[in-house]
């Protein structure tokens, strides 16, 4: 591996890559079945190495043993790639991390092992997951993955909103959990928004197709297929489902800070202008919460976007520092282009 790819594997570990680096990862990765493996162990090397430097207290009493260990079987030195030579420290510090009976269960059972991102408010990412698809994970949530997917299916759990490019893989579907919705796909980019305060969730299909199943205990499932620039939302507690046609493009535009709204309730543009820009705003007549609102934002300034929206819903808002206010807003509905 050369040692430009190495870098870039840690930057994107330690979510350091810049949009430029990541393609250039994502290209390499996937033009070869040997950058994926490379790709997957040297993530597995970081993991490692982080759980082994949990433990400061250890480390001397550890790595002397290793030392020794080393010293008692010493053989000829022979010239290995370096990646070889990566992939064996990553065997010790998994031991020393792990424990030699935690790691035989991870050699055994890989897709029962876990990570976990969680992004908090006012920032966002995107990574490669182990299979080279590429996530976008928005402000406010999280996804959890197995380190290695299962050979007949890949599956995810998702909070709050991500955008998603799946790699084709037509044997192994990709399953995104949100709840009572799976969305299942094998080679499609679409974004899921299911943030669990609230009450609905949206899959918007950009390329591709989608399947969506919504079931609980005491009601059949509700089953839906999405092709391009459809979306599907849910009412998580009447069970009620909406497909209408959409520009796919604009409800995922939220990656580079660009924010569509329609019809959308200042409840749930307050929501998201929290998440996205860590605010606290509060609505001080409960009947603000209702008035809907069809507008956009494109790296709209905060101050610019919060007077459109009192003047789309006749109201006034304070702000002192990260806490707004909303008062006295009028009942009618209003909306602009």
């Amino acid at each position: 591996m050369e040692e430009l790819y190495y870098q870039l594997i840690t930057e994107y570990y330690h979510q350091t890559i810049t949009d430029r680096d990541l393609t250039i990862l994502q290209e390499w990765v996937a033009s070869d079945s040997l950058h994926e493996t490379e790709f997957r162990e040297v993530i597995l090397i970081l993991d490692a190495a982080k759980l082994y430097y949990r433990d400061p207290k250890n480390q001397d009493n550890n790595w002397n043993r290793i030392a020794a260990h080393i010293r008692q079987h010493k053989q000829p030195v022979k010239r290995k790639f370096p990646f070889v030579r990566l992939a064996m420290a990553a065997l010790l510090l998994l031991i020393i991390g792990l424990g030699i009976n935690h790691y035989r269960n991870y050699r055994a059972n890989p897709a029962n092992h876990f990570a976990e991102i969680t992004i908090p408010y006012g920032q966002q990412t995107s990574f490669i997951l182990p299979d080279s698809s590429i996530v976008y994970l928005n402000a406010g949530s999280k996804l959890k993955y197995p380190i290695h997917f299962a050979k007949n299916k890949r599956i995810v759990q998702l909070e709050g909103e991500a955008f998603f490019e799946i790699r084709h893989a037509a044997a192994q579907p990709f399953i995104i959990q949100t709840g009572k919705v799976s969305t299942t796909a094998s080679g499609t980019s679409f974004n899921v928004k299911a943030f669990p305060k609230e009450n609905h969730i949206a899959i918007t299909v950009k390329t591709g197709k989608a399947d969506i199943v919504f079931k609980e205990n005491n009601r059949p499932a509700i089953t839906g297929s999405l092709l391009p620039n459809q979306q599907l939302q849910i009412d998580t507690k009447t069970g009620k489902t909406i497909k209408t046609g959409i520009n796919a493009e604009e409800i995922s535009d939220w990656r580079s800070y660009r924010m569509v709204f329609c019809n959308a309730t200042l409840k749930e543009i307050a929501s998201t202008l929290e998440r996205t820009y860590k605010l606290d705003i509060e609505l001080e007549d409960p009947a603000l919460a209702n008035i809907k609102v069809t507008t956009s934002f494109n790296k709209t300034p905060l101050d610019q976007m919060l007077k459109t929206l009192a003047t789309l819903t006749g109201s006034r808002y304070t702000r002192s520092n990260n806490i707004i206010l909303f008062f006295s807003a009028s009942p009618n509905t209003v909306k602009t282009e």
